[in-house]
Parts: structure tokens; sequence; C-alpha cells
């Protein structure tokens, strides 16, 4: 967004304060050639705005990440429990099969 300057009311005022004319327009000149480059309140309330908004959205996605961390720690504990149990049986059944051959020799 622009802004718009008064040059002359500007230039007679940093007359009055003791600039000479050639300060004073180059006080001027640098500010009247800034365009695009200077905030204006307005901005940077729109900017405020937006960071609100980015700001809501990575606290939404921080509750996804964290509701996927559950689903996952419940998924690998459940397998880790059924590799336990599947490891467990096997050892069962060796066991037995050890005590038959103990038995039968």
């Amino acid at each position: 967004m622009s802004v718009l300057i008064d040059t002359l009311a500007a230039q007679r005022n940093l007359e009055a304060a003791g600039f000479d004319r050639a300060q004073a327009d180059a006080i001027i000149g640098a500010f009247a050639h800034t365009g695009e480059q200077v905030a204006t309140k307005a901005d940077i309330q729109n900017l405020e705005v937006e960071i609100a908004g980015v700001k809501t959205e990575i606290a939404g996605v921080k509750t996804q990440v964290a509701a996927l961390e559950t689903k996952l720690e419940a998924k690998i504990d459940a397998k880790i429990s059924a590799a336990s149990n599947r490891l467990l049986a096997a050892l069962v059944a060796v066991g037995g099969l050890l005590f038959a051959a103990i038995r039968i020799f």
C-alpha cells in the first residue's frame, strides 16, 4: 500500500524547524520514493490477523499429530503384545517337545 505524503506541507514544516530548502527537499524525496516499502498501521494489523490464523492452524496440526501418536503407540503396543504371545506359545511348544523327547529317550 502506498503512503501519501503532502510533500509541500512537509517541506514547509522542515524549513520551519531549521532545515534549509535543499535539506528539506532531500528528506522529502527520500520519503516520497519509499512507495511500497513503508508498512502502514493497516498492513501491520492485517499481518497480525494472518499470523493469528497461522498460529491457530499450527495448534490444529499439533493436535492431529498428538492424536496420531496415540494411535500409533496403541498399534505398536498391540503388535508387540501379539508377537510376545506368539513367542511365548512357541516357547511352550518347544518346551513340550523337549519334555516329550526326554521322556521318550
